[in-house]
């Protein structure tokens, strides 16, 4: 038997764990990267809701002025209120809670010189209970910051507008926009 024709039938061992440890530092390498692609893409998709879930309360807003408070008080819009329908598919596959997501506008004027700041909150529940979204952020944070910078994992993070009014500068909730109030 030649020993030449044998070896030049097919791969070593050696030759084959080679390619082997190529191909798995290439993922080692490639896998983190293509997560946090996703991540990015993910809280990149949350702050483009609430920006919309932010409009849409601003337009309700501004075409009903019966909605106006008084300076140093506010009122929350909850995505229930709201025109929800393009907020049926969040990024992690969950929902939105309708009730706990929405809009607070605070009245920071004066009697006579009104000006309304806005802050909005997105909060989705994912399967096993757990919960991400925008946590009580102004209009102008979410034009600014980074989007994953704006994103939180906890419910406790997204808490209730209550709980958020005072630091906002609202004295009191004048009234809760939900799904009861609408004809």
């Amino acid at each position: 038997m030649d020993m030449k024709k044998l070896n030049k039938k097919g791969f070593t061992l050696i030759e084959l764990l080679a390619a082997m440890v190529i191909l798995a530092a290439i993922m080692a390498i490639a896998v983190p990267n293509i997560m946090g692609i996703l991540n990015n893409s993910k809280a990149n998709a949350y702050v483009e809701d609430a920006k919309k879930l932010l409009s849409l309360a601003e337009y309700e807003f501004r075409g009903d002025p019966t909605k106006s408070p008084t300076p140093g008080n506010c009122v929350v819009m909850n995505l229930s209120y709201l025109d929800n329908s393009e907020f049926e598919n969040a990024p992690n596959n969950g929902s939105y809670d309708k009730d706990n997501s929405y809009v607070m506008i605070v009245n920071v004027g004066t009697v006579g010189k009104n000006k309304y700041k806005y802050y909005v909150t997105l909060d989705e529940k994912i399967s096993g209970g757990t919960h991400r979204g925008v946590a009580f952020k102004s209009y102008e944070e979410l034009y600014s910051d980074k989007s994953t910078n704006l994103i939180k994992n906890s419910a406790s993070a997204l808490a209730t507008a209550s709980s958020k009014r005072s630091s906002a500068g609202c004295t009191t909730i004048i009234k809760t926009y939900s799904s009861a109030d609408l004809g």
